[in-house]
């Protein structure tokens, strides 16, 4: 009760029944509490990440980094890493995801330590949505069959984690015909084209039947 009284005594007096907004006390805000680590989805079910960092081109990154002094200085980079990031507008620089120190693995937000074949775990950080959807299957890539143990592909599988955006590409062209075969000819105005909505006359019986 004591505290309610003097929190009510610092407010300035109400005008006709209100009191200002911006008339209420500014306090400080508190400090923010560290990002806890990720632990994963409820429920999520069981998968494994096919392996990536043996793929990786440049890995491992200390046989470079091990002999040059950190800089972490936000520049346009040299060969053999790209000279800008097409990814975050900008906002990202490449330790945001990248170590510091130990440049063979990557690290999050809080601070954990993160392999290269567990990137989406700093991809999660930012694309919450579709990494949810990813570990529940509705997004991304799985081997082989769609029974038994799961194992799907990472997200930099399919994404370049530096310009991330799908680009456009060519469609496939379309599977060959069987030997002794020919491919039919369309006849739009005998069954319509395949894309169009058919009409209910269309599946009325003949008469008689």
């Amino acid at each position: 009760m004591l505290l309610a009284a003097l929190a009510l005594a610092e407010l300035p007096a109400p005008e006709n029944g209100h009191r200002p907004l911006r008339g209420n006390p500014v306090t400080d805000a508190p400090d923010p509490a560290p990002p806890a680590p990720f632990d994963g989805y409820v429920n999520a079910p069981a998968f494994e990440v096919v392996p990536r960092q043996g793929e990786l081109k440049f890995y491992p990154c200390a046989a470079c980094h091990d002999q040059m002094t950190p800089n972490r200085e936000r520049r346009k980079l040299f060969s053999p890493h790209p000279a800008a990031l097409d990814h975050g507008d900008g906002r990202l620089w490449c330790l945001d995801c990248h170590a510091g120190e130990g440049r063979n693995e990557l690290h999050t937000l809080a601070g954990e330590r993160v392999s290269f074949n567990r990137a989406d775990r700093v991809c999660a950080q930012c694309h919450y949505t579709p990494h949810r959807d990813w570990v529940f299957g509705a997004h991304g890539k799985r081997v082989a069959d769609w029974q038994g143990d799961r194992r799907i592909y990472s997200c930099a599988h399919c994404h370049d984690p530096h310009a991330p955006a799908v680009r456009p590409r060519a469609p496939e062209p379309p599977p060959p015909v069987r030997a002794g075969l020919s491919r039919p000819e369309l006849d739009a105005d005998a069954h319509g084209a395949p894309w169009a909505v058919a009409k209910e006359e269309d599946h009325e019986p003949a008469e008689g039947q």
